[in-house]
């Protein structure tokens, strides 16, 4: 079962009894990030792209402890790779959707592509570079709600620049630069034989007030390189992910949230989509087609509207537009 644990630690390597504590999350993604990249029909690098903004995704909708919060992640990139899917300067990147109760869905912007260079990578082990295929120019938009629940306005918004074109340490970059909270990220996804999602997880740790970016620093290198892709090798749990990045030090379990794969896409969400269209649009769309498909960009679950479900739906935006 996919689940996020949250923790208290002392800053490690420090005898000082009152050294500041840190934040600390680690995360199994495994099951939803298996079923997203079916829906999607993705693999290989494809699926660890995904896979870590997913697991990143879980790791960072934790800042109120909220089920009502909600982080959304836009992330354009552009790459100089030809043959990498998409015509020249079509962005690429990903969205990602999660909500304080453990629940997430998300997309690629485009595939990847066919190239040589991504044939050799999916072949080699340990932690594979997206950089070539994401690309390390771009910006990524990151949007917090905070408590849907309210009926105030609680939204928080920022925007950085790509720094590495790796989903993880782009977004670790957005943590310390626009929220300005020192903090390490790192996710992976490990594949099978086949190119399928055969382990995903990831870790954040944050100091909290009163400390700095050196509290870090001998997590920061335990968890360098494949460091999180080698302990992958093996089934973990959360708990022992941290043990990992603490180099064995204690830390107090605070809370655990389970995680799932979850799309609220629908008929009616779907019927919404095509009205933004206008009246005269979707009766033009009802004549020139028996059936119309919608598509979920998230889950990639298809909707089927009718002829008649269109022009019903037109006569009803001109009664609500009249």
């Amino acid at each position: 079962m996919d689940v996020l644990l949250r923790a208290i630690a002392a800053a490690p390597d420090t005898a000082a009894p009152a050294a500041p504590a840190m934040r600390m999350l680690a995360a199994v993604t495994t099951d939803l990030v298996q079923e997203s990249c079916r829906r999607h029909g993705l693999h290989g690098l494809e699926a660890i792209a995904l896979g870590r903004a997913l697991t990143a995704g879980c790791l960072l909708t934790t800042l109120t402890k909220s089920p009502n919060e909600r982080l959304r992640v836009d992330a354009r990139s552009f790459t100089d790779l030809r043959g990498s899917g998409g015509s020249d300067g079509e962005p690429g990147g990903f969205l990602i959707d999660a909500h304080g109760d453990g629940t997430v869905r998300g997309c690629l912007r485009r595939g990847f592509g066919d190239t040589p260079l991504r044939s050799t990578l999916e072949r080699a082990s340990g932690r594979l570079p997206l950089s070539p295929f994401l690309g390390r120019r771009g910006a990524l938009t990151v949007t917090r709600d905070f408590d849907m629940s309210a009926g105030t306005d609680s939204r928080y918004q920022g925007t950085v620049e790509f720094v590495a074109g790796e989903v993880d340490l782009d977004l670790e970059h957005y943590l310390n630069a626009s929220e300005q909270v020192p903090s390490l990220l790192r996710c992976d996804v490990l594949l099978d034989g086949n190119g399928g999602v055969l382990r995903a997880a990831g870790i954040l740790c944050q100091t909290l007030p009163g400390g700095d970016h050196e509290a870090l620093a001998p997590l920061r290198e335990r968890l360098a390189g494949e460091a999180l892709a080698t302990l992958l090798l093996l089934p973990r749990e959360p708990a022992e992910l941290l043990r990992f990045a603490l180099g064995g030090a204690t830390f107090e379990p605070v809370a655990e949230t389970p995680l799932a794969f979850r799309c609220n896409c629908g008929p009616s969400v779907a019927r919404d989509i095509v009205a933004m269209l206008g009246a005269d649009d979707v009766d033009a769309l009802a004549g020139e087609r028996d059936v119309t498909e919608v598509r979920c960009a998230y889950c990639g679950e298809r909707y089927n509207l009718t002829a008649a479900d269109l022009r019903e739906l037109a006569t009803e935006l001109r009664l609500h537009r009249s």
